[in-house]
C-alpha cells in the first residue's frame, strides 16, 4: 500500500506549538486556497493530531500537531463555524469565514464527528469563483460543451447529472445554471447545502428539522412559476416523481442521482418507482460524469507516440486524425511538483432520442440502454478517458484509476514500458 504524498508546508514550519490557533488557521486556509484545496482533515490520531487535505481528488498529509495544540485548531474551526467548540461528543455541522492576513476572506463549511481517538473535523473550502463558472472551465472539450448546451436549450424536461460521491455533480449544476442564468428565465434551486449564493436565482436550503426535505420544497417551489427547477439530489420515490412531473408540466429540470453510469441513472430512477412511459418521454438528457487530473502543460514530457496505441474506432473518430501520444507527468513549481494542474470533468452525455424513449418504455435493462446510446454516437466514460490520454490531456495510469477498463490497462502497460 502506498504511503501518503507528505506536503511541505513550509510558511509556518516549526511555528506550529507558538503561533495562536487564529493564526495557524488563517495560514493553513491561505495556503490551501492558493493550491486549490477542496478539504482539509484536522483528525484526532491515537497521540496527534493528523492536518490532511484533499487536492485534486488525493488525500495528501500536511502536518502532525501536538494533542493539545491541535484539539485547539479543532476548536477554533467549530467555534467560528457556529458549530459548538466544547462538544466533541456529538456530530455538529456549521459554516465560516477565516480572513487571511492579506484581507480575503474564504468562506468553508465544516462537519465535525466524534472518533475513536477523539474527533475528525473536516472544513469543505469553497472558492467563489466556482459559483461563477462558465460550462467552458469544465474541463469539457467544444464537442461535449455543445452537446451540454443543447440539453440546456431546451424548454423543458428532465436532465439528470450522476456520478459518485465527489464526482463534481454540484460544479456541473453549477455551471448549467450560469449558462442559463440570462435574466429572462426565473430560476429556483433546492439545495442541502447551498454551496454558492449566485445573483438571481432563488435558493432554498433543504432543514430536515424543520421536515423540509427536497420532496416537500420542490412541491412548494412549483407554486412560483419556476421555469427552470434545479435539485440538488433525488433521493426517494417524491422527489422522483415530482421532479418528473414538473419536467412535464413545462419545467427545466436539472438533477442529480448517484449511479455508475448514464444508463444506470435511468434504472436508479425506474427504481423510485417513476412510471416508465412518463420518465420516457420527460427525460431529455443523462450526464454521467467523473473527474480527472490534467497535467500540466508546462511540464508534462511526451513519451511515445503511435497510431497502435489507438485500438477504439469512435475514439480514432473523436481525436480528429492527431497521431495517438503518451505522456507522463513530471512536476514543476506551477504545479506544486505534483505535476497536474487541476480536475476536469470527464463525462459521457447520453441524449434522449426516440429509440432511447422506446427502450425506456419498452423495459430494456442498462445495458441494452447503454449500448443504443453508443450506437448513436455517445462516447462512454472509457472513451472518453481513451480521448483524454491520447490527447495528452493526462496520463494512462490516472485515467485508469478512474475508470477500470481493457484499453486503457493496455495503455497503462505502454506507459510502464516506457518509464
Amino acid at each position: 500500500m502506498n504511503k501518503p504524498a507528505i506536503v511541505e508546508f513550509t510558511e509556518i514550519e516549526g511555528e506550529t506549538e507558538l503561533a495562536a490557533p487564529e493564526t495557524y488557521a488563517a495560514l493553513l486556509i491561505d495556503w490551501a486556497a492558493d493550491r486549490h484545496v477542496s478539504d482539509l482533515f484536522i483528525s484526532d490520531d491515537q497521540r496527534s493530531v493528523t492536518v490532511s487535505v484533499r487536492r485534486l481528488g488525493r488525500v495528501e498529509l500536511v502536518r502532525r500537531l501536538a494533542k493539545d495544540y491541535g484539539n485547539r485548531l479543532q476548536g477554533h474551526f467549530r467555534a467560528i463555524s457556529g458549530a459548538g467548540a466544547g462538544d466533541a461528543i456529538h456530530p455538529a455541522d456549521g459554516r465560516g469565514v477565516v480572513t487571511s492576513e492579506d484581507g480575503k476572506d474564504h468562506e468553508f463549511r465544516l462537519s465535525a464527528i466524534p472518533t475513536l481517538f477523539g474527533q475528525d473535523v473536516t472544513v469543505r473550502l469553497f472558492d467563489s469563483k466556482r459559483g461563477d463558472c462558465g460550462l467552458e472551465s469544465l474541463g469539457l472539450d467544444d464537442g461535449e460543451v455543445a452537446a451540454l448546451k443543447r440539453l440546456l436549450d431546451q424548454p423543458s424536461g428532465l436532465m439528470l447529472v450522476s456520478g459518485p460521491v465527489a464526482s463534481g455533480k454540484t460544479c456541473t449544476l453549477y455551471s448549467s445554471l450560469h449558462y442559463l442564468n440570462d435574466g429572462t428565465l426565473k430560476i429556483h434551486t433546492i439545495e442541502d447545502p447551498v454551496e454558492y449564493a449566485i445573483h438571481g436565482v432563488q435558493q432554498t436550503q433543504v432543514n430536515l428539522r424543520a421536515k423540509l426535505d427536497f420532496s416537500d420544497l420542490l412541491t412548494a417551489v412549483l407554486r412560483h412559476s419556476p421555469d427552470v427547477i434545479m435539485i440538488g439530489e433525488i433521493r426517494d420515490a417524491r422527489s422522483a416523481a415530482t421532479a418528473v412531473r414538473a419536467g412535464a408540466s413545462g419545467q427545466l429540470v436539472l438533477a442529480t442521482v448517484h449511479a455508475d453510469s448514464a444508463a444506470q441513472a435511468i434504472n436508479t430512477m425506474l427504481q423510485y418507482e417513476t412510471n416508465p412511459t412518463f420518465l420516457a418521454r420527460t427525460l431529455i438528457g443523462v450526464v454521467n460524469q467523473r473527474l480527472i487530473s490534467k497535467l500540466c502543460l508546462d511540464c508534462r514530457q511526451e513519451i511515445w507516440a503511435a497510431d497502435d496505441l489507438c485500438r477504439n474506432e469512435r475514439v480514432w473518430q473523436k481525436l480528429g486524425g492527431v497521431q495517438p501520444k503518451l505522456h507522463r507527468k513530471v512536476g514543476c513549481p506551477k504545479c506544486y511538483e505534483t505535476g497536474f494542474s487541476s480536475l476536469n470533468c470527464l463525462p459521457e452525455i447520453m441524449c434522449i432520442d426516440r429509440d432511447i424513449e422506446q427502450a425506456i418504455i419498452h423495459g430494456d435493462d442498462a445495458g441494452q440502454i447503454e449500448q443504443i446510446a453508443i450506437d448513436h454516437g455517445m462516447l462512454s466514460l472509457a472513451d472518453a478517458a481513451q480521448v483524454r490520454v491520447l490527447r495528452g490531456d493526462t496520463t494512462a495510469s490516472e485515467a485508469c484509476r478512474v475508470i477500470e477498463h481493457p484499453d486503457l490497462s493496455f495503455l497503462v502497460a505502454k506507459e510502464r514500458e516506457l518509464r
